[in-house]
């Protein structure tokens, strides 16, 4: 996997940017969550792990006290900005297209990396179907959501998903299809399983 890269390089900056015109001083506000982010880490059940929680728990520290200051609304919308930015280009990273071409066996390879190795190691998946023209997995246990659900901010998961839709349609637009099957049902919304399918256009 690609060498390490730091999220925060690009989601600090446009926190800053968008903070600007909700608070007076922003950088103070950044500053002040990034000191208190180890208490609020005790509060985050055991189950999950340290890897995890250590990756997790600023951006979600900086959500549920930004909603405290202005609001779900301005709050969500800001963290969904960051979040999407940051998080598209973490996993695009993750896809290595510079050392390796983009294909759709490439693609197939690289994404049951990541699920082993990257940012989405602690969830539980299944492959459901892999051909020459189709990939479909089953994402049976999401961790992102039990952990925004065992903090009240079940709201949070979605964005994790439109991360996925930003970097899959974009690793072979208009070739690779993804999508979300007939269901179309994630487990953000109550279903048991989260559907990912990815498919060649004819």
């Amino acid at each position: 996997m690609t060498k390490e890269f730091d999220l925060k390089k690009i989601t600090t900056p446009i926190l800053l940017h968008l903070l600007k015109d909700e608070m007076a001083f922003p950088l103070l506000f950044i500053a002040k969550c990034k000191l208190t982010v180890n208490r609020f880490k005790k509060r985050i059940d055991r189950k999950f792990s340290k890897e995890f929680v250590d990756m997790m728990a600023l951006p979600v520290w900086v959500y549920i006290n930004l909603k405290q200051k202005i609001g779900q609304r301005k709050a969500f919308e800001i963290m969904r900005v960051a979040i999407l930015t940051g998080g598209v280009a973490k996993q695009s990273l993750l896809f290595e297209t510079i050392a390796k071409e983009r294909t759709f066996q490439n693609f197939i390879t690289q994404e049951l990396e990541i699920n082993r190795t990257g940012t989405t190691r602690w969830n539980t998946l299944e492959i459901v179907e892999r051909t020459d023209s189709r990939f479909e997995i089953r994402i049976t246990r999401c961790l992102f959501h039990e952990l925004a659900c065992s903090l009240d901010i079940p709201e949070l998961t979605p964005v994790i998903c439109q991360v996925d839709n930003a970097v899959f349609n974009s690793y072979l637009p208009e070739k690779m299809i993804f999508h979300r099957g007939n269901d179309k049902r994630r487990i953000a919304d109550g279903s048991s399983v989260c559907p990912f399918v990815w498919e060649l256009a004819d």
